[in-house]
């Protein structure tokens, strides 16, 4: 075992305690499930009774395992420690940094959290009704213009909007129109307008224009039109775009690709094709395989670093960039690209596909004035962190909390076999 890691150990126990002795003068704030919280952050967060109970059981746990740490535990703990040590860094980039769909400081606000991605079920909808459903969606929207307006005050000016923003809007069955919003959606384009915010957003997995089966594509052209609805009464301008992935390749990558060509060309309205861009994926279509398609139908690239990773093509990025920007160009967009690191400790494929909690560097093929969505887990603290390694905006210290290195659960499943893990946890109840 090395110095380092024991003195790792050291620090978890010693961190621990005081966290215990914190807790007892911090019960009611919120919990952040990890061993290695800060003083600002637990002074600043509402923690129930039960959570206070929880995280104390938790640091006891740890505590009396921390001898348990393996060789492969003692691995882990020096890269992660290792990761947290971040100097700072220059740049050259000055566009914009944003993130996905949610604010986590603002969702765990309590009593009133502040999120745009409230939905049901289909069995609410039979019991209460599309009003209900439009219901929820009007608090949603409203809760967009509050993160807007903390999106400013923070240095934020690029964000996803969440594609549950109108709950069961694109449904086959139970969609409706949003025009019953038309009020709020042109509030929320006015602000991001006044600030010279960049909204995006981005269909999930289930839009596939190349898919085979009809079916999916009547779905999801009726998703495209939903996205760019709430984008057109927002008033968006051609930078608002909707970014979708090719798709499977079901067992003919060509036959696929001729049927999104011919699905675009004759199945989408001219505002769907004035925002539609394509992203490259970990698995069937890398940059390279989309440029053809891109080039004929004049449809931007987002550059996707962490899928690139994956699935590379045969010539860099770097060389990449200028070939896919002409396309924005002449399309009179800014592009944008998105950034995400592979969670630590990846090794297969699957697992490497899931994103970190931040990012620690810019690529160095970034170029200087473009826009970069940040894809991590920790959305506005990923933006944060990458503000303060590279100097790129103030941050305020409030608002920030550091990366939980060390996360109980992780680490316990690392440490304790889960069944003496349950096995502890009931004597610790008792």
């Amino acid at each position: 075992m090395t110095s380092e890691t024991s003195l790792v150990k050291q620090s978890i126990v010693r961190r621990s305690q005081r966290i215990s002795t914190r807790i007892s003068t911090s019960a009611g704030n919120k919990l952040s499930h990890s061993v290695l919280e800060t003083s600002s952050w637990t002074a600043r967060t509402r923690r129930s009774t039960k959570a206070h109970e929880d995280i104390t059981q938790r640091a006891v746990v740890l505590q009396s395992d921390a001898s348990l740490l393996g060789k492969a535990q003692e691995d882990h703990l020096e890269t992660t420690v290792a990761e947290s040590i971040i100097l700072p860094k220059t740049t050259t980039f000055k566009g914009r940094l944003g993130y996905a769909c949610l604010n986590t400081l603002m969702r765990g606000l309590k009593p009133d959290p502040v999120f745009c991605s409230r939905t049901c079920r289909i069995d609410t909808i039979l019991k209460k009704g599309l009003d209900y459903v439009k219901s929820l969606a009007l608090q949603n929207v409203c809760d967009l213009l509050k993160i807007i307006e903390w999106n400013e005050i923070h240095n934020i000016r690029f964000m996803r909007i969440s594609s549950d923003l109108f709950p069961f809007a694109s449904h086959g069955e139970y969609g409706y129109d949003i025009s019953f919003a038309k009020e709020e959606l042109q509030a929320v384009g006015a602000l991001a307008k006044k600030y010279n915010h960049r909204l995006t957003s981005h269909p999930g997995q289930f839009t596939q224009l190349a898919s085979p089966k009809n079916n999916v594509v009547t779905a999801s052209i009726r998703e495209l039109e939903y996205h760019t609805k709430f984008m057109d009464l927002m008033g968006l301008d051609k930078d608002g775009v909707i970014i979708v992935h090719m798709g499977g390749t079901y067992g003919d990558k060509e036959a696929a690709l001729a049927r999104f060509k011919e699905n675009y060309q004759e199945k989408l309205n001219s505002n769907i094709k004035a925002r539609l861009v394509l992203e490259n994926d970990e698995f069937c279509y890398n940059i390279e395989e989309l440029l053809p398609i891109s080039q004929e139908l004049n449809i931007p690239i987002v550059i996707d670093y962490h899928h690139d990773w994956l699935y590379p093509s045969s010539r860099s990025i770097a060389k990449l960039i200028p070939i896919v920007n002409d396309v924005w160009m002449r399309k009179g967009i800014r592009p944008k690209q998105h950034l995400s690191s592979p969670r630590p400790g990846a090794i297969t494929i699957v697992e490497k596909r899931g994103h970190a909690k931040r990012c620690y560097t810019l690529p160095e093929e970034l170029p200087n004035d473009m826009d970069l969505m940040i894809e991590a887990k920790d959305k506005e603290q990923a933006v944060f962190e990458l503000y303060r390694i590279y100097g790129l905006h103030p941050v305020d210290e409030a608002s920030w909390r550091p990366e939980l290195i060390v996360d109980v659960e992780e680490l316990a499943d690392d440490v304790i076999p889960s069944t003496s893990r349950k096995r502890r946890k009931t004597n610790l109840k008792e």
